[in-house]
């Protein structure tokens, strides 16, 4: 039994900085094929959820292999039903963004700023919802509505801020950024799943829904 739990721990340990250091290079590889998966921007809602799904898999043991491979599964599952979400937000946000273009044209309006601060908070709402929903369908299987919770959504508000922030301090952040924001997005509904004594859905651990053996232990997979 020792001798088992030596090796997992050496392992485990594949960094010359440990475990959490691969782990935190494990979201950040994960950020860079949300970014990639995203590029057609209506696509972007199936590439988060193939990401939160990676998120997924790497958070309780570790980082696993074959994470590029399982991600383009994921995605390849979540488009039809991504595609449909990432078009609903575009046209919101498109309808957001010209309401306050005509504003803008039309002078000097009065409480111009707070119109702008609504409209605002508004597109990003339309944002948190969007990551929410990619949380749900990386836990599912399925894209479907987010039930109230409005402390996750607040939480998850912040990140989105913040990660907001980042890319427009420095635009080359994007697909780092969109790494931890998966990575936040399952900490929000894993939260809540856990305050609601739900459990997650075994299916959505692999692609095919299949127990999938830990490489990195013998005789994992089971028989």
């Amino acid at each position: 039994m020792s001798g088992m739990n030596g090796t997992g721990t050496a392992a485990r340990r594949d960094t010359p900085y440990g475990e959490r250091f691969t782990l935190f290079a494990e979201v950040l590889w994960i950020g860079v094929l949300v970014a990639a998966g995203s590029l057609l921007l209506v696509t972007w809602p199936a590439a988060m959820a193939a990401g939160c799904a990676a998120v997924r898999r790497c958070v309780p043991d570790g980082p696993s292999p074959g994470t590029a491979r399982r991600f383009a599964a994921d995605f390849r599952g979540a488009l039809p039903g991504g595609a449909v979400v990432g078009a609903g937000g575009l046209a919101v946000l498109g309808f957001l963004g010209a309401d306050l273009r005509l504003a803008a044209a039309a002078g000097d309006l009065p409480f111009f700023w707070l119109l702008a601060l609504v409209i605002a908070g508004a597109a990003g709402a339309v944002v948190v919802y969007q990551v929410r929903m990619a949380a749900t369908w990386s836990s599912t299987g399925r894209w479907a509505r987010v039930g109230r919770d409005g402390r996750g959504s607040a939480m998850l508000a912040g990140a989105v801020l913040v990660s907001a922030v980042c890319v427009w301090q420095l635009t080359i952040l994007a697909p780092l950024v969109a790494g931890v924001l998966a990575l936040a997005a399952v900490a929000v509904d894993r939260r809540r799943g856990n305050a609601r004594g739900s459990a997650p859905n075994p299916a959505a651990q692999s692609p095919q829904g299949l127990n999938m053996p830990d490489p990195r232990v013998p005789n994992s997979g089971g028989a």
